[in-house]
Order: C-alpha cells, then sequence, then structure tokens
C-alpha cells in the first residue's frame, strides 16, 4: 500500500472541520476628526483593498477552494478522520473480502500575511497519520504516516465594490512512510512458493514516498449580496514523486467553487451556511483523480471569528487494493483569527 496525500487515498474517512478564532485586541479609539471612527463595521478592510469582506459580505473559509481574498490570519487546527474501504485482498489460498475500517489523527499550522492591499504570502505544515482499526483492516490498509509543508502567494485586484480576482501560486512538498503488512504478507508468501526458495523484498512492507507539488492558478471572490458570496479557482498542478527511490511524475487541472450564505446580514441570527465543491483530474501517475463535495455551518456573530465546522465527501483511494466510492468523510477541527 501506498500512504495517501490529497490524490492517493480511496474511500471512506471522517474529519470533522472546526476553524476557530481568538476575538480580536480591543483597538484604539480614533481621534474625532478622523474618518475610520465614523466608518461602518468592515469598512477599513473593504476601503483597503483587502480582508475577507467584500460589498459587506464576509466570506467563511473553504478548506477545498482557495480565493483570491488577501488576508492577514492564523491557523491551527486538529485532523481526525474515521472510515472505511471495500476490498477483495487474497494472501496466500485465503481472500480477504468486505469493508475494512480505518482511522487517522493529524494536525495543521498555518500562517498568512498581507503587507500590501493586492499580496500576502503563505506558509503551512501539517502532519496525519492513520491506521486500519481490526485486526483484517490492519492487514489491508495499513498503517501510514503522512507530512507535508507548504508555501503560496495570493496577487490580486478588487473589480468595483463586489468582485476580487487573483492569481495564486503554491508549492508544497509531503513526505509519507506506510507500513503495510497484507501486502508484504502477499510477497512473502507468493516468493517462497517459487522453485528458487524464499526472497523477501523490505519494500513491500514498507513504503517510502515523497511527493513535491507546484500550483499555479486563478482564482476569484464575487459577493453580489452582503448575504451571498461565492469563490471559484483553477489550478494547473505539476507533481513530481519518488517512491523507494523510483522516480514518477505528473501534472493535473484542479477546479473548486464555494458559496457561502449569511443569515446575520438579514436577520438577529449569526448563522451562516456554506456549499463547497472540488475536482482534480490527473494526467500520469503521480497523482490521483479526487472528488469533494460537501458543506459547513459557521458562528458569524465576528468578522474576526472564523468557527464552525465543514464536512466534505470524497471519493478517492486509500490503497491501489480497495475500492473507490463516495464513503470518505473529511474536516479539520481547529482555530484560525484574523485581523
Amino acid at each position: 500500500m501506498t500512504t495517501p496525500s490529497r490524490c492517493r487515498i480511496r474511500s471512506a474517512s471522517l474529519l470533522g472541520t472546526i476553524l476557530l478564532a481568538l476575538p480580536a485586541l480591543a483597538a484604539e479609539p480614533a481621534p474625532a476628526g478622523d474618518a475610520a471612527a465614523t466608518a461602518p463595521p468592515g469598512a477599513a478592510a473593504t476601503a483597503g483593498g483587502h480582508g475577507r469582506e467584500l460589498n459587506g459580505h464576509v466570506f467563511m473559509p473553504a478548506d477545498d477552494v482557495r480565493g483570491a481574498l488577501v488576508t492577514t490570519s492564523f491557523t491551527s487546527g486538529l485532523l481526525v478522520g474515521l472510515g472505511s474501504a471495500h476490498a477483495d485482498f487474497q494472501v496466500g489460498d485465503r481472500t480477504l473480502s468486505g469493508d475494512f475500517e480505518y482511522a487517522g489523527v493529524g494536525a495543521v499550522l498555518g500562517y498568512e500575511y498581507a503587507p500590501l492591499d493586492y499580496l500576502s504570502v503563505r506558509l503551512a505544515v501539517s502532519e496525519l497519520i492513520y491506521s486500519g482499526t481490526t485486526g483484517r483492516s490492519a492487514i489491508v490498509v495499513g498503517t501510514s504516516l503522512q507530512g507535508g509543508a507548504g508555501a503560496g502567494v495570493t496577487l490580486s485586484l478588487p473589480i468595483g465594490d463586489s468582485l476580487r480576482v487573483g492569481a495564486l501560486f503554491d508549492a508544497t512538498y509531503g513526505p509519507n512512510f506506510a507500513l503495510t503488512v497484507g501486502q508484504a504478507l502477499k510477497t512473502v508468501i507468493d516468493s517462497c512458493s517459487e522453485p528458487s526458495g524464499c526472497d523477501v523484498d523490505s519494500g513491500s512492507a514498507f513504503t517510502a514516498k515523497n511527493v513535491f507539488e507546484l500550483k499555479p492558478g486563478v482564482a476569484a471572490n464575487w459577493a453580489p449580496l452582503p448575504s451571498l458570496g461565492f469563490t471559484a479557482n483553477a489550478t494547473y498542478v505539476r507533481a513530481d514523486q519518488t517512491i523507494n527511490g523510483h522516480e514518477f511524475n505528473g501534472n493535473a487541472m484542479e477546479l473548486g467553487a464555494a458559496a457561502d450564505f449569511d443569515f446575520a446580514a438579514i436577520s438577529p441570527v449569526p448563522i451562516g451556511l456554506q456549499v463547497q465543491f472540488s475536482w482534480l483530474a490527473p494526467n500520469g501517475s503521480a497523482l490521483q483523480h479526487v472528488t469533494d463535495l460537501g458543506g459547513g455551518i459557521f458562528y458569524t456573530g465576528r468578522k474576526e471569528l472564523a468557527l464552525g465546522i465543514q464536512i466534505i465527501a470524497r471519493r478517492f483511494a486509500v490503497t491501489p487494493d480497495v475500492d473507490v466510492s463516495w464513503s470518505t468523510f473529511v474536516s479539520n477541527i481547529g482555530m484560525r483569527y484574523y485581523w
């Protein structure tokens, strides 16, 4: 089994998402003659040309869809997951068939800084470990550790009061290590059945994979109403991957879209709803097909907070030996603060 990156996992996982931010520090009152003193809430971010607000609408962060907004923020998250995958896996003369459950836990840290109204830079690190949760699933799914680090830039400009468009560029590196018990047993049994005798290959039990990706793209945010916002992007992905010393490369196109509605803009209810979709279509052996569809609910009482839960159904492959299905669910529990 090869450890999944975003493009390697196949079948089902539950990861629950909460983006939490700390309340903003109290600012000193502006001088009596300062125009900012009489400006409505959010006007400073809009007038300055950056922030997560357009046309009075405060955008909710989408895990799968990066937009053109230029912000300064800090993110800390805990990744938790549960899932199952269907497989028919043969070891010797025995076939393991059915659903195989697995669970995972990890963490993510991210920081974005906007030194200019049209520019922001970002850094992020993450790690995830997952394993089969029963004896049967431990054999088929195995255990894997996935790390990740990335950096990126957003360059964008407003068009009127309700639209912002821009260019994105990200570079990511992900080392992955997997222990696959089932594949190791299968290799040993097949090898020992040969007349030449047993020839155990350690690579069948342990997989070391490193993935480097370059992602240039374009994005847009549009807020036709203070209560409604849309985010969309299109990204080209170039991936170079090394698996146990063997090199693979490929490329892909990734499309994403999200919409969110804030009830606080039309009522006293500080609740926002969000839907999001992304699709990765690969060309080459370094990436796998991934489709995400999900939504979220957020508290929208403070612009400095991004507090909510997102749940995403993901169609991908946890290992090459299991079926692809819509039984995966992804989310992130954490903290995010804008200033």
